[in-house]
């Protein structure tokens, strides 16, 4: 009598972003009780978006967590891989992306705010977390969100590639598009205490607003390289050559902004933003720079050892017509 058997990849292709959405609800209902417990909100206009982004993705990623789970057919059928589900992560990605910015402002003192070092006639300002809670837990909303959109894409072009992967490199796809968000956070900082600390008279040093720069060109070129990398790595036209090229560049520029930006007369030498993004796009860069050379390498390899059976085949079925002949002898 036959007898059907589940594979145990079955399961998890069931629900292949059931992680991504549990943490997005664990973030946004974290990120929302962090907020409201928090007496020394004073905005009321950001007070009320960041009240109304983490209810709303709450509720989504709620949804999104329950059709995954696969209690009800319905749901699961209707929201699963479907257009609702891409619609329902774009729409979260898009109030994270519009609330994130409003969140970090140390201006309106949600989750960042500006010190001062008094030296001399310089106050040197810079941007320090003032409310842990609500900055992590609406970076890692931020993420949550941004991973489940990327699955869901890659899974919408796999299966209109006849369920094949694309491209070559699509174990660090992922890491293009850490990369490209850290860039993103490097510009947005860097415009930031470019446009509210080095235009005031002994807001900051010279050689600080300079290093800003230098860390804004940076993001700016890291965030186009990374775009222009993953969007090729995703629909399966990336080189091998050019992402090579492209993340020991990363690496270099990295490198050099982490260090302006973090030591000495840094814009960044307090944990915040620009600090954190800084140094995510240095380990970041030399972590895709590693994953391309050792596959690289080991492309090679592998061609090598393949190469090497196929003359060893070739050699043993010589030996044996050499023995055939002697018997026919």
């Amino acid at each position: 009598m036959p007898t059907s058997t589940t594979s145990p990849s079955s399961s998890t292709n069931e629900r292949p972003r059931f992680n991504s959405w549990a943490l997005l609800f664990l973030f946004s209902t974290l990120a929302l009780t962090a907020h409201e417990t928090d007496d020394s909100n004073a905005n009321a206009g950001a007070n009320k978006l960041v009240t109304a982004v983490s209810s709303i993705t709450l509720i989504l990623s709620a949804i999104g967590s329950i059709a995954h789970l696969g209690f009800s057919s319905f749901l699961s059928s209707v929201f699963v891989g479907t257009l609702i589900e891409g619609l329902v992560a774009l729409v979260s990605l898009a109030l994270w992306a519009g609330c994130l910015p409003v969140v970090m402002d140390p201006r309106k003192g949600l989750a960042q705010m500006y010190v001062g070092k008094q030296s001399d006639e310089v106050i040197d300002y810079q941007p320090i977390i003032s409310n842990a809670n609500l900055y992590f837990c609406s970076w890692g909303a931020a993420i949550c969100v941004l991973s489940v959109f990327a699955q869901y894409v890659r899974e919408r072009l796999s299966a209109g590639n006849g369920g094949a992967e694309r491209g070559g490199g699509m174990g660090y796809t992922n890491l293009w598009y850490l990369l490209g968000l850290a860039s993103v956070v490097v510009v947005i900082e860097g415009m930031r205490f470019k446009n509210q600390v080095c235009v005031i008279d002994g807001g900051a040093e010279t050689a600080t607003c300079g290093r800003n720069t230098y860390g804004l060109v940076t993001g700016i070129i890291g965030l186009i390289v990374s775009v222009i990398i993953s969007l090729f790595s995703t629909f399966g036209k990336d080189s091998a050559l050019v992402t090579t090229i492209s993340s020991f560049l990363c690496a270099i520029l990295y490198t050099i902004c982490a260090g302006l930006l973090t030591f000495d007369k840094g814009p960044a030498t307090y944990v915040g933003n620009q600090y954190l993004a800084a140094w995510s796009g240095f380990f970041l860069s030399f972590m895709i720079f590693g994953s391309v050379v050792k596959e690289f390498m080991g492309v090679a390899g592998g061609s090598g050892s393949g190469g090497g059976s196929a003359n060893n085949v070739n050699s043993s079925n010589n030996v044996e017509e050499e023995e055939n002949e002697m018997d026919t002898i």
